[in-house]
């Protein structure tokens, strides 16, 4: 008997564990003025408040990473060791994880690797760097762990080296001029700068849930443009079939085609504007 209800509880334990790194029931972009969250099949990252500090945490079950790093308002940056796998539940259409109530942003649907479109005239600029940046990409380098995820309408990353701590969030709009770039969320100490900035934007969830307006007078090819409200544009130098360049503020971003072949962890859905 007690051999059944070991067994049972085995079993149990399996299916809760199992259930609780099922990220496809709950993904999608979510947002309130405090926090935000991207989950997609495989990963979940998740930013937040909390009083003076600002924490994210990020999990991929299927390579056992379960990170989290708070900044400080003194300038420190930790790495908690005691950090535990998100609970999430979905009541009324609004996400509960890590204490915070969210609202559903945006939507996003997994496909299978393909054959991004070429970009064979400047009138398909904006869509091939909406479409050519979409997609997850992770790794973890002896306990630190990158991960990428750039949906329709919003960027996300989460990168951890011996020189820089850089996780953020952003929305992001993309027409035949460039790219408008509005980061939201930014968690960045840089050893080699000495930059330290730890901010959520006050109204994230306006942010996060609505359309940037592109003001084209500000797409200028030798430079990049800051916006008083935050935003930058990322102004096009050049294109080809398989290669899209834009000023970067300091340096040419080169944003590629992707195929079928590409190391991509997941695929999602290009959804044009």
């Amino acid at each position: 008997m007690k051999k059944l209800l070991f067994s049972i509880f085995c079993i149990l334990a399996t299916i809760i564990a199992n259930a609780s790194n099922d990220f496809s029931l709950y993904k999608g972009v979510w947002a309130n003025d405090n926090a935000e969250a991207i989950i997609t099949d495989s990963v979940c990252i998740f930013y937040t408040k909390e009083d003076s500090t600002i924490k994210a945490i990020l999990e991929i079950p299927s390579i056992g990473v379960l990170h989290s790093t708070i900044f400080s308002p003194n300038g420190s940056v930790s790495f908690p060791t005691n950090v535990q796998s998100l609970t999430m539940e979905i009541s009324n259409g609004m996400l509960y994880i890590g204490g915070q109530i969210l609202k559903k942003v945006e939507n996003i649907e997994t496909v299978k690797p393909y054959e991004m479109k070429k970009c064979l005239s400047a009138d398909n600029v904006g869509e091939c760097l909406q479409e050519w940046r979409m997609g997850v990409t992770y790794g973890n380098n002896d306990g630190m762990p990158y991960c990428e995820i750039n949906t329709n309408r919003h960027m996300f990353v989460y990168l951890i080296n011996p020189f820089m701590v850089y996780i953020r969030a952003a929305a992001t709009r993309n027409n035949d001029n460039g790219t408008l770039f509005f980061q939201n969320i930014r968690m960045m100490k840089n050893q080699n700068t000495g930059e330290f900035t730890s901010e959520i934007y006050p109204n994230n969830l306006s942010i996060a849930q609505n359309d940037l307006k592109i003001d084209n007078s500000k797409f200028r090819p030798n430079t990049c443009t800051f916006n008083s409200d935050g935003g930058i544009y990322w102004s096009l130098i050049s294109f080809s079939a398989d290669t899209i360049k834009i000023n970067g503020c300091g340096e040419t971003y080169t944003v590629a085609r992707q195929t079928a072949e590409s190391t991509m962890k997941e695929w999602i859905k290009y959804i044009r504007y």
